[in-house]
């Protein structure tokens, strides 16, 4: 049977998928999701049952369906961000949505099934006011007239409606403003979270937030006894009323109607009127701890401190921290030293970015309480921990908090906390529990892309900021609309659609744009990155430069450090190393002064790395085990598997592949456990390279090709190139030398692309030896100049280039050129103290005084160096200096002992077989053996060698055929 979607027909028999260009390679667990899609469709399908019905019990977590759905999407020139195939239907799982149509084998088509027709529309579409048609406002605002200014009590039932062997639980709806003076929409919000505490403290319930949509909602209500809801007013010079009714959840009945008055809008006053009121009706005595001092020292103690209060925690919720912080001046007037705006303020100064400010508000919110109960000082002691990014401490404190009343604040913060913790699981089920009871808050579709970045899942956190971004324009608040966009556009970078997160940038951080200076500090800082990943390396640093400025300003500590990090790459990848590391030395001081361990370490790694590049080997191992150090303190196991991998990967460019190997099998270890495709791939990636120097290629290829599935799979282009470029090697050593070549080019304009220059060098380096293994040398010099106009720091790199030149010269009989060049490298290799690559230049250097006679002093040095790699384990390197030893011995005309060399050359070359190696064996070998045997060797080797492209070789072995005819 064959189905048509859009341009492409798949095939269930032939298990095969055709588009316009041909045919689309699927591996075959993405070919039956796609499979399973389209049967389902126009269902929703949820990651578990892909799972089940894919992998079976195979897959480990649902990150393999997001990864294979990726990798379907690439494949059929789909968008996460546009989808015109395949839907993410948010915390739902996966729909496809095209049209399809059948075929049968005669041709015939069914009718077109459009599956995107039936999608239900969301709760959040519900009308937000339909709890108004359950109020019987008129005969309220009628009674209005009569009340006194004191407090009164208008109970409707007489008769007690609740259990009084059980405690019920409770949940408080959006209060609603029914005067028409919009100066008291604060009263709202604020009534919501202290009617609810003054319900656990004077009542001992049980007590949940909903918004009016869950009210609304069956789902929502699950496990609630009771709703409250209310409307309030002010009533002239009888001052502040609030009415509030009782009913069950799913009913429109009202069991019982309350009403408090007060002069003044008091929240705490009104709070605890209303409590003790709905206690009162429902039959239950106080708990003997009840106290209502608790409800009062949770607010400043004037209304108008608290109205100026509840400013600043609102404008602080929709993250417009300026008008929070004005709001917090206007509190102070009357209430200085009140410890709750204390902390209120050191939230202010933490969104802001000004952790030093935060940190001193938090510590006098501290001393201030210390003589509180514990529980009173919950909140505070658990931002002090946020301040100190003890993520696991403020966690426990806010799960205590939120143990009763789980107001919307302090639970967003503790999914906040989970999250930042590595509580992944935890976060996920607490923030589930919130959007059910809130489905239209956009700031809990933000904690939604937060959690999905920190797993690395950015489609997951493309899906919820666009979500978080249409819930912020409906609601008219620009900073969390902003803020969205900026989730939206780093997970766009992550994802590698660089276009449409540069046309994003672009609209944030032109002149007319409504942000925050945080904000626009980070959208820069955003596509300074983003440049630097496009290879635009200049602008990126200025673009660096005028986010600092306005981090400078602000002050924002780990802005200007982040600042710092992201200048030390941009050096770096531009060949500037010194500049690389004076900048990542201030970034790292910057973040000691913010005391974030997790960013302290990310920092030892990149300047680790950075030292490893400028061969400055023991600072650099220094730097990369503070951070295995402080990764695995922290439980980080990604960040531990990265400064692992840079650890060996700092050990293999000095030779020492074999302490290298088990070092990055432990770093793959650690990133299986963290999830992390991205260093899985590397990690696989560089044991490729390693099984691949010790001849083992049987599993360098099976290592390289499942790196290479990660990453095309991830998108990842440098990464693609990096193991196209060591896939090269392989194919050069077995001698498919056009191979090689091909997949060497495209690493290079791959790395050029990027703007990679260290790594577009070394890719030139590697064609220029394999175009002189090859006898092209006009296209060779054309590649070294090109390496010449590269402005890149590394000696070790420059060092190849010269031994490249040398190879060359030795071709063209020039001994003393080729002897010049390989000096120049051994100084270079010297000069940065890299012993290893030491030997391999005094082994040139050997060469150059065999081709100029010298064959004593190339045998002596040929001996000793076969001894140093044989002990090193480069088994490589062991056999080119027992060919050079072989070679010195036969121009002594020593030829029995140059044979049982070759014998120990040919036993190390099966096991570690390699194409040219093989090759020059062949030829010396003719020098020792008889004429026949002689010439059966070299005709071997001329057509192997022209076969496989080592025309020079081809040459050589023409020429002894002459001789021995």
């Amino acid at each position: 049977m064959r189905i048509e979607f859009e341009n492409f027909q798949l095939d269930t028999e032939q298990k095969q998928v055709s588009g316009p260009d041909g045919p689309v390679i699927l591996r075959p667990q993405t070919f039956a999701v796609l499979c399973h899609l389209i049967e389902q469709a126009p269902a929703v399908v949820s990651r578990d049952q892909l799972l089940d019905a894919v992998w079976g019990h195979q897959a480990t977590s649902v990150s393999s369906v997001a990864q294979t759905i990726k990798e379907l999407r690439q494949a059929l020139g789909d968008s996460s961000s546009e989808p015109r195939l395949i839907a993410t239907r948010r915390r739902l799982g996966y729909q496809f949505i095209a049209s399809v149509r059948a075929v049968s084998d005669d041709g015939e088509a069914s009718d077109e099934h459009d599956t995107a027709a039936v999608i239900a529309p969301p709760v959040s579409e519900l009308p937000a006011d339909r709890l108004s048609r359950y109020w019987p406002w008129p005969a309220a605002a009628a009674a209005l007239v009569t009340l006194l200014v004191v407090a009164l009590w208008w109970i409707q039932t007489p008769s007690p409606v609740g259990d009084r062997g059980q405690l019920p639980t409770l949940a408080v709806a959006g209060m609603v403003n029914s005067s028409e003076d919009p100066e008291l929409n604060w009263i709202g919000p604020a009534l919501e979270t202290y009617l609810g505490h003054a319900l656990v403290e004077l009542g001992g319930f049980r007590v949940l937030a909903v918004d009016s949509a869950a009210a609304a909602s069956e789902s929502g209500m699950e496990g609630i006894d009771y709703l409250v809801e209310g409307r309030y007013l002010s009533a002239g010079v009888d001052g502040s009323r609030l009415l509030a009714s009782l009913r069950r959840p799913g009913s429109n009945e009202i069991l019982t109607s309350l009403e408090s008055g007060r002069s003044d809008w008091d929240i705490a006053s009104i709070s605890i009127d209303m409590a003790n009121a709905i206690r009162d009706r429902l039959g239950f005595a106080p708990p003997p701890e009840a106290d209502d001092a608790a409800i009062r020292a949770r607010l400043p103690r004037r209304p108008a401190s608290q109205q100026a209060y509840f400013a600043a925690v609102q404008a602080l919720e929709r993250f417009d921290t300026a008008a929070a912080l004005e709001s917090l001046d206007r509190a102070r007037e009357h209430e200085p030293d009140n410890p709750r705006l204390d902390l209120l303020s050191a939230l202010a100064h933490e969104r802001r970015g000004d952790l030093a400010t935060a940190r001193k508000f938090s510590e006098r919110a501290m001393a201030a309480t210390r003589l509180w109960p514990r529980r009173d000082r919950l909140d505070i002691e658990a931002t002090a921990a946020m301040l100190a990014f003890d993520w696991q401490r403020a966690a426990d404190r806010l799960q205590a908090l939120t143990q009763f009343f789980p107001d919307p604040g302090s639970s967003r913060r503790l999914v906040r906390a989970l999250s930042q913790s590595g509580r992944f699981d935890a976060a996920t089920e607490a923030l589930q529990s919130l959007r059910l009871k809130q489905p239209e808050d956009p700031r809990l579709a933000l904690l939604d892309a937060e959690l999905a970045a920190l797993q690395k899942q950015h489609d997951q956190q493309l899906e919820a900021a666009r979500e978080a971004a249409e819930l912020a324009t409906n609601q008219s608040t620009p900073a969390l609309l902003a803020t969205a966009q900026l989730s939206q556009s780093e997970a766009l970078i992550e994802l590698g659609e660089w276009s449409a997160a540069r046309e994003r940038l672009a609209r944030l951080t032109a002149g007319d744009s409504d942000l925050s200076d945080s904000d626009h500090a980070r959208a820069l800082l955003q596509l300074a990155r983003l440049e630097f990943l496009q290879g635009d390396l200049e602008p990126a640093l200025q673009t660096v430069d005028l986010a600092e400025q306005l981090f400078e300003a602000i002050p924002h500590p780990v802005g200007l450090a982040e600042s710092a990090l992201l200048r030390g790459s941009i050096h770096e990848r531009a060949g500037r190393l010194n500049d690389s590391i004076g900048a990542l030395a201030q970034a790292l001081t910057r973040f000691e002064t913010v005391a974030d361990p997790r960013r302290v370490a990310r920092a030892h790694v990149q300047f680790g790395n950075t030292l490893m590049r400028a061969n400055r080997p023991d600072e650099a191992i220094d730097h990369l085990h503070q951070a295995a150090r402080s990764f695995r303190s922290l439980g980080d196991r990604q960040g531990e598997g990265a400064a692992l991998i840079n650890h060996a990967t700092l050990l293999a460019r000095s030779g020492r592949l074999p302490d290298a190997e088990p070092i990055f099998q432990r770093a793959l270890e650690a990133f299986e456990d963290a999830g992390d495709l991205r260093g899985q791939a590397m990690a696989l990636g560089n044991l490729a390279a390693i099984a691949g120097d010790r001849r083992d290629m049987t599993r360098s290829i099976e290592l390289a090709e499942e790196s290479l599935g990660i990453f095309e799979m991830l998108g990842a282009r440098t990464d693609i190139a990096r193991v196209s470029y060591n896939l090269a090697l392989i194919h050069r050593r077995q001698g498919e030398l056009l191979s090689a070549e091909r997949r060497i080019r495209q690493a290079g304009e791959a790395f050029a692309e990027q703007g990679a220059v260290l790594m577009q060098m070394r890719a030139l380096t590697t064609l220029g030896a394999i175009l002189v293994g090859m006898g092209r040398f006009e296209e060779l010099e054309a590649v070294m100049q090109t390496i010449e106009t590269l402005d890149i720091e590394d000696p070790a790199e420059t060092a190849v280039a010269h031994i490249v030149r040398g190879e060359h010269a030795l071709i063209e009989g020039d001994p003393e050129g080729a002897r010049n060049e390989f000096q120049r490298a051994h100084d270079l290799m010297t000069g940065i103290n890299a012993e290893n690559h030491m030997l391999v230049t005094e082994m040139h250097l050997a060469r150059a005084d065999l081709a100029h006679g010298q064959a004593v002093a190339a045998e002596q040095t040929a001996r000793r160096l076969a001894f140093a790699f044989g002990e090193i384990r480069m088994v490589n390197r062991q056999i080119d200096t027992l060919l050079l030893l072989a070679e010195a011995l036969i121009e002594q005309d020593r030829h029995d002992d140059a044979a049982g060399v070759l014998g120990q050359a040919d036993e190390l070359l099966v096991g570690s077989p390699d194409a040219e190696q093989t090759l020059r064996l062949g030829l010396l070998r003719s020098r020792v053996a008889p004429p026949e045997l002689a010439r059966e060797r070299l005709a071997w080797v001329e057509e192997t060698a022209s076969r496989q492209g080592f025309l020079p070789l081809m040459q050589r072995a023409r020429g002894l055929l002459t001789k021995v005819d």
